[in-house]
Formats: structure tokens, C-alpha cells, sequence
């Protein structure tokens, strides 16, 4: 494991992204190393770095597989291949600004427009290549909601578009009405916020998606009541 984990901590950071399988048999990992799409490569290096160094602290030794988010990265493994396959099991999330929003029901609506947006844009040229977009909408009360979507690379747009579609929908039931917030899932996460959380210099705002949008209508406008989702990570 410690081989696998130093070579994802030397190939991801160049390109944001790197998998890679080691030994035979019994004894075959799969490792997989993918860092946000604004994030620099020293910032990947040292994310990718600390993930491992998480692992080796909580997981056993004899784990068979691991999935830790960070900020800026996350990174797994297991004995199976799970490379370009669709997860939408494993979860996490968390606060980032937990101050409720006055307006729930507009900025619900505003935040399921931007959501709709960034999948649109996600799963469309340039962003398809890196499975990544960012955004910003107008939303009440004078603030603006940036958002951001991720999917794992290898991960095939219908998949990809299914993963984004199921997470966005646990918003309300998760995210308690929260001015800031982030659901990851196995093949993909998404964070919202009203303060800007990327590098908006290399991520514009994706434009509005034409009215004929095979999309559905967002799922944020009928939910479910919401309950408390897990504290930030340290």
C-alpha cells in the first residue's frame, strides 16, 4: 500500500488526477488520486499527501478498501476495480458556512438553477474533459451562491450526470437550509456557498442553459424535512 500511495502522491498533482494497479492476485490494489479542478499543483501534492497519511492513521493495515475526501482532493482504494464504475454508496458532508438562510424557499430555488446549470456544463465541452465546473447565480438578500460540481474522472457523462443529479437532491435533507454546504459521494461531489470558495480565475460561470433543457426541473424544490449532516472534517 505505502508503494501504491507514493506513486498517486508523485502522478496525480501534474494533471490532477492519477490511478494505478499494483501486485497479482490475492494482493491486487487499485488506487485512485483526483484533486479539484481549480486546485495548483503544490496544493494537490500536499492534499494527496495528507490523505494517504490519513489512511495509514485510521484505516487497518488489513483493510481491503478507503474512501477519504479532503478540501481539495480525495483518494481511494480497494482489492476490487472499481475504475470508471458508478458509486453512489459511499458519502460524506459537511458544513462549510452553517448560518441559515433567511429565504429558505428562494435561495433553494436559486441554488437548484445554479445546480441544473452546472450539470449542464459539467457533461459538455471544455469541462467534460476534466469533469468539473463552477458557477455563481444571484440569489437574496444581495448574495451570490457559487457552486461547484466534480465527478471522478473515467466516469462516463450519463453516469457522471446521475451521480450529480442524486447528491444535489439530498441537499435539502442534508444541508439544513445552510448558506454552505458540501455532499460528496462516491463518483462525485458537489459544494455550494455564499462566499467564493475557488479560483475563479481559471473556472467562469457557466451561462444559463437553454430553455429547451432535457433536464428536469430541480430537485431541491420538493424535499423532503431536512436532518443534520455530519461536522466539517478537520
Amino acid at each position: 500500500m505505502p508503494r501504491v500511495f507514493n506513486i498517486l502522491t508523485k502522478d496525480a498533482p501534474p494533471s490532477g488526477f492519477a490511478n494505478i494497479t499494483k501486485g497479482k492476485g490475492s494482493e491486487r490494489v487499485y488506487g485512485l488520486a483526483q484533486c479539484r479542478g481549480d486546485v495548483d499543483q503544490e496544493d494537490c501534492k500536499a492534499c494527496i499527501h495528507n490523505s494517504t497519511e490519513a489512511v495509514v492513521g485510521t484505516y487497518s493495515p488489513s483493510a481491503i478498501d478507503a474512501i477519504i475526501w479532503y478540501e481539495n482532493c480525495q483518494l481511494c482504494y480497494s482489492n476490487t476495480n472499481f475504475f470508471a464504475r458508478l458509486n453512489v454508496e459511499d458519502s460524506g458532508s459537511w458544513y462549510w458556512t452553517a448560518d441559515k438562510v433567511e429565504e429558505p424557499k428562494a435561495f433553494n430555488q436559486n441554488l437548484g438553477s445554479l445546480m441544473k446549470n452546472l450539470i449542464s456544463q459539467v457533461t459538455t465541452e471544455p469541462n467534460s474533459k476534466f469533469l468539473f465546473a463552477t458557477g455563481n447565480i444571484p440569489s437574496t438578500n444581495q448574495k451570490t451562491i457559487y457552486g461547484l460540481v466534480q465527478c471522478t474522472r473515467g466516469t462516463s457523462l450519463a453516469d457522471c450526470s446521475q451521480c450529480l443529479i442524486s447528491t444535489i437532491s439530498q441537499i435539502p435533507s442534508t444541508c439544513d437550509n445552510a448558506h454552505g454546504c458540501e455532499i460528496a459521494i462516491g463518483s462525485c461531489r458537489v459544494r455550494f456557498d455564499t462566499q467564493i470558495f475557488y479560483n475563479s480565475t481559471t473556472t467562469p460561470s457557466p451561462p444559463a442553459p437553454p430553455s429547451n433543457s432535457s433536464l428536469s426541473p430541480s430537485p431541491l424544490l420538493n424535499s423532503s424535512p431536512p436532518s443534520n449532516p455530519s461536522p466539517p472534517s478537520s
